[in-house]
This record gives structure tokens, sequence and C-alpha cells, in this order.
């Protein structure tokens, strides 16, 4: 809540504050990039791959998205209750009022604040019901306060839509209609509406993103032109381009095109990262809002034929999904025949066993670095990562995610705390604006990223505790921003 205390001594302290501060200017830095990872609620079933909210790279990463809940009579619902807030970790009782990964989650935002939980809904597999809750007024008013109520109950920062995917191109089952392109605009519209009015209760700003598509049908099925002002960013799906439902073997997540890529002249064109990324630009979708998809995994095919390295051959046996420490570990052995190759054109790995005539492509640390550059060059917002588990720190360490954090930490500038109106400084026309909000005299910062900058003891609120911590610092009287 926006607690402010009594307002007519806040005012005369405000305004005595004000002409002393007025006198102080201290210059910061701007927004960070984003880096988003997915955690996958099933990781805790996988004997191989066994994931849990304790191995998540905490001090790397900005924003975690649970992956996934699903839709229930018209409303956003646990998907797998036992692993969400059932299963007990660490010193979880049965006593305990939330257990399980969402129990978890609480318990290391309270050691990680700057850290910003969304709840992830629909997915591959969860899409099913998404048209028939964007299809009427009444719907969409529905499933909103549902998603309301879900974050407050469960500490949520905010909502994730993964709708894959509208009009149609997803699973077979899911339920789709022509309509679906303008109501995904219209749910997106309410979802925005009922989070801003939860943000003003609550006196902090719930965050609205969605995982979008790369290939160009499914990009033409919506309206990214008219719902790119509703969201905080995009997570762009950037990968499986290629993949076990083919039977031509090719790069799961190239940057650019191959001129030897046997694919049709349509495909070649936009089947690569950075036709996505400018055909979102073209759209009209500012670039900081744009997170590029990296994937942590590997997609595969062996009895490989018509080709002398693996890449561009034919195969009828896809070996499905692969973490990416599994390519590692397969590089790694005394005896591995695996080798690394490199598309030059693609800025892409693959490894390629001629033995077994089995082929990998992936993305490694050479490639992810390419990637970051073109973040940079691009000034996208960040990266989003499909998904933690890949890079597990049992098998020998975070090491994408801690050359992702590494680089944008070295070359990113850090969040401005204390910058409610985005002119890169901290002074007393910040505190105007955010006694004005604080007021409730306005309903939002000038900025976008305000909100986050203003709640400078990272507790949740905007408050007058936060006005007071950065007066004391514009007069030197506490040397940085965030005070946790």
């Amino acid at each position: 809540m926006r607690a402010i205390g009594n307002k007519n001594f806040f005012l005369c302290v405000l305004f005595i504050s004000l002409i002393i501060l007025s006198f102080f200017s201290v210059k910061t830095y701007a927004q960070s990039k984003n880096i988003v990872g997915y955690f996958s609620e099933w990781g805790i079933y996988l004997e191989d791959n066994y994931y849990e909210v304790s191995h998540i790279p905490w001090d790397k990463i900005s924003h975690i998205n649970y992956a996934f809940a699903k839709i229930e009579d018209g409303k956003i619902a646990i998907h797998d209750t036992w692993a969400a807030i059932e299963k007990p970790f660490g010193d979880d009782t049965w006593e305990t009022p939330v257990r399980g990964h969402f129990g978890q989650l609480m318990k290391y935002k309270e050691q990680y604040p700057h850290v910003k939980t969304l709840i992830s809904v629909g997915g591959w597999t969860l899409s099913t019901y998404f048209s028939d809750v964007a299809l009427t007024n009444e719907s969409r008013e529905l499933f909103a306060q549902s998603c309301v109520d879900f974050i407050r109950k469960y500490q949520f920062d905010g909502v994730d839509i993964d709708w894959e995917y509208p009009v149609g191109g997803g699973m077979s089952t899911n339920i789709t209609r022509p309509e679906d392109k303008e109501n995904f605009t219209l749910l997106l519209k309410t979802l925005r509406e009922k989070l801003d009015d939860a943000g003003k209760e609550d006196g902090k700003h719930y965050l609205l993103t969605i995982a979008a598509p790369a290939g160009s049908s499914a990009i033409g099925n919506m309206e990214l032109d008219n719902f790119h002002q509703y969201l905080d960013f995009i997570n762009l799906m950037t990968y499986d381009y290629s993949g076990s439902w083919e039977n031509t073997t090719n790069h799961l997540s190239p940057l650019y095109t191959n001129p030897s890529d046997p694919s049709s002249p349509y495909r070649k064109e936009r089947g690569n990262i950075d036709w996505t990324v400018n055909e979102y630009l073209k759209l009209g979708v500012p670039e900081h809002k744009l997170n590029l998809g990296i994937p942590y995994y590997a997609t595969g095919w062996t009895n490989i034929t018509g080709s002398s390295d693996g890449l561009f051959g034919t195969s009828h046996e896809p070996l499905g999904t692969k973490p990416f420490h599994y390519i590692k570990d397969l590089l790694n052995l005394p005896d591995s025949s695996f080798l690394r190759l490199w598309d030059e054109y693609a800025k892409a790995p693959y490894i390629w066993d001629s033995i077994s005539s089995t082929m990998y492509s992936y993305i490694d640390e050479e490639a992810l670095q390419i990637r970051l550059d073109y973040v940079e060059e691009k000034n996208l917002g960040g990266i989003m990562i499909w998904e933690l588990s890949g890079d597990h720190p049992k098998e020998g360490g975070d090491t994408l995610t801690t050359l992702v954090y590494d680089f944008f930490k070295n070359s990113s500038k850090e969040t401005l705390y204390g910058d409610v109106n985005g002119d890169n400084i901290v002074n007393s026309s910040d505190l105007t604006i955010l006694k004005r909000y604080i007021l409730e005299i306005i309903d939002s910062f000038p900025y976008p990223e305000g909100l986050i900058n203003a709640d400078v003891n990272c507790d949740g609120e905007i408050n007058s505790i936060d006005y007071n911590l950065i007066q004391r610092y514009i007069l030197e009287e506490i040397s940085k921003l965030p005070v946790n």
C-alpha cells in the first residue's frame, strides 16, 4: 500500500526538504538488461535433470517465470498441486501454509528482493482454453481478475501469457477461432487494467509479459502494433526454427541464414533470429521491450544420410531434446566420438558423430556471446532463457547464465534507483513526483521504470520510507541505493 502517514506533516517536511534538496544533484546509471529465466514445474520428477528452486542462480537473473499454470473454468489454476504448493522442501512442515515451489519462491525472494517472479500461463501443452477466455468481455474480466487474485495469494510480481498460439499453429486439441487475433489484444488490455488497479491498491507495479513466437505465420496472427503498449516486455521464442518434427537436420536457433540451407526460399529468409527480431521492430515494438530467447537445450537426429557432417542431412529418427549439460558431457567423455563443428553463417555450433551418424544442434558459450553482442547492438531489453535446468550447477556450474550475467554487468548500466522521471539524475524533481504519487495526486510515473526505481528498499511498496531514503541519499547521508 502507499502508506503515507499524516499528510499535513508530510507536506510540511516535504516543502522544507525540497528547498534544501534543490541545491543537490546526484547522477546515477540507467536500467540494466533483463535476464528472464523460465523455471519448469516438472523438474522435480526428472531423475537425470532434477531441478528445484534452490538450484536457480538467483544472484544472476532478474526475473523468474514459473512454467506453467493452466486455465480451468475460465480462470487461472495450478497445474500440478503437489509440485507447486504441497511438496515439502528444506525446513517445510505439514503446517507450513504454502509449501512446494511456490513456498520456496517466497522464501528465496526474501533473500533476493530484486528478482521478480511471474506466473506463466499456458505453454505448448496448456494453451487449450485461451481462445475461450479471450472471447467476450465477461470471460476476459473473469480470467484477468483470477490472475490478480492468484498473484496476490502466492506473492508473484506479475503474469506471463504464453498462448501457443492465437488463431492456430499449436496443439491440435487447442480451441481456436479466427477472431483470436483481435481478442488477444483485448485480453491483454483487460489484464493490464486489472493489474494496474491492483497495483494502485497494493503500492506496486505488477508486470504483464508474453512469450511470443518466432515464426512468420504466428506473428501474423497477433496485433503487435496494438497490444505492445500493455506489456512490460516480450519474451521472443527465438528457437525451434528446426526440430524433431522434421526429417531434414538443421539449426535449432540460427542467428542468420546459411546460404546452403536446402529449405524453401521463404523459410531461408525467415527461419532465423535476425529476421524475427527485425519483424517485431518493423511492427512497432520498441527495442527495449524485446528479450531474445536462448535455448538451454539441444535437438538431435540419428542415422542421418546425405550429409558428411550431419547438417542439412536426412533422418527419420529424431532424438528429441536434451539439456545443454548433456551435450557438454558427450563432448567431455574420454572416448567421445563426437566433434564440435561451427556454422559461420548461422553463428551456431553443432556436434557430429560419424560412427552413429548422429547430430545435435544447440547453443554454447561462443554462440551465446555472439547473441549477447547482438542484443547490445540492437539495444534489446535483454534475454530470456528456456529453461534454467539445462545449465545445471551439478553439471559444472551455471556457465551460460554466468556468461550472460557477467556480460550485462560489465556492458550495461545499473538500475537507476531513485530516478522516477527517467532523466538519469536523482534530485528534488524525483522527490516532487514521488510525493505526488504517494499522495495519490497522480496514478503513475512519467518513466516506465519509475515504479521499480522508486522502491529503493525493495520491499514491494512505494511509500514515505522510500521518499526519506532518496532524500537522505541526495543529502549524502547514505552512500548508495537501493537500501535492502
